[in-house]
């Protein structure tokens, strides 16, 4: 009876999980990983998410556009780049198979055929990548079938040949580490050691860039928050960079707390920033309110009644 209990509460937590995996914005944190994954050639490229084909919605997740048409990518997923590069994402949830693939043909079309001059943009000017966190080895498959061509390139990287345009199909799980931390780390299936080097190398952005590696941030965190929760040590090592990508707002809400104490109240004014400062990551779903509790150096009863009277919403267990 106990272990029909157990294994029925653990069928329903899968499920909820999957619920609120299904709520977040996967594509818009691929677009921010797609820009920090280039970064190194960001001054030859210049990027439009949700790029609109049509007047109805029909959009392309994104469209990388070399500035300068014979400049080198040093990006290895930019290597087979011409001057206009469509991508179309699936996220963890999603499927990529030959339906998305045509799919991702027929955009291609429309986007070459938008401008209003014949031939404006050259059908050999056009690139296309699919990319997934997972190897669609039935997509794969059924392309070898209909007669295409599939070469593995480089590692997670797999050229499509046969296509009207230049295709590669990327499976971000199997990219190197070192090279594409930004696009890897975008999974549902985190791994502890690549949560730890994401975060290291984000902690390294400044301006524009933390800004695109916060958002990667509250996505991966949150579609794995379980398995963050279990790892020893990992939230620490959260909050600390987090820290260091919110510099800004955590130096505005500790300024805001001076302010508003005279000097003898500076530091209760440094106080009330910083529960400011974890209110804000817990409301947002970044860090439980476990955890904010316990940086802020309250209890949690204490730390959701402070929370209460600044305006800050407690996310429901």
């Amino acid at each position: 009876m106990e272990k029909e209990q157990t294994k029925n509460q653990q069928e329903k937590n899968q499920q909820e999980n999957q619920k609120k995996s299904q709520k977040l914005q996967w594509h818009p944190a691929f677009c921010s990983a797609l820009r920090l994954e280039l970064l190194e050639d960001a001054e030859n490229l210049e990027f439009t998410d949700e790029f609109q084909l049509t007047e109805k919605p029909l959009q392309i997740d994104c469209t990388v556009v070399k500035v300068k048409r014979d400049c080198k990518i040093k990006n290895e997923i930019g290597k087979i780049f011409r001057k206009h590069n469509i991508f179309e994402y699936k996220s963890p949830m999603d499927e990529l198979n030959i339906d998305t693939f045509y799919k991702a043909v027929a955009y291609a079309c429309l986007y070459k055929v938008l401008p209003n001059h014949v031939n404006e943009i050259p059908a050999e000017e056009i690139t296309i990548t699919l990319i997934r966190d997972r190897k669609p080895v039935k997509l794969l498959g059924e392309l070898e079938k209909s007669g295409y061509e599939c070469k593995n390139e480089a590692a997670g990287i797999y050229y499509v040949y046969g296509v009207m345009f230049p295709v590669q199909i990327i499976t971000s799980s199997e990219l190197d580490t070192e090279m594409h931390v930004q696009l890897k780390a975008l999974t549902n299936h985190l791994e502890e050691s690549l949560l730890r080097q994401y975060l290291l190398q984000a902690s390294t952005f400044e301006g524009r860039e933390k800004n695109l590696a916060d958002i990667v941030l509250q996505v991966i965190v949150n579609s794995n928050m379980e398995k963050v929760r279990e790892w020893k040590g990992s939230e620490r090592i959260m909050c600390e960079a987090l820290r260091v990508l919110m510099a800004d707002e955590l130096n505005e809400e500790r300024m805001e707390g001076q302010r508003e104490g005279r000097i003898e109240g500076q530091r209760e004014g440094q106080r009330e920033g910083q529960i400011r400062a974890y209110a804000s990551l817990v409301q947002d779903g970044i860090i439980p309110v476990e955890t904010g509790a316990e940086k802020a150096g309250m209890s949690v009863d204490d730390f959701t009644t402070e929370m209460k009277k600044a305006g800050y919403i407690i996310p429901a267990v």
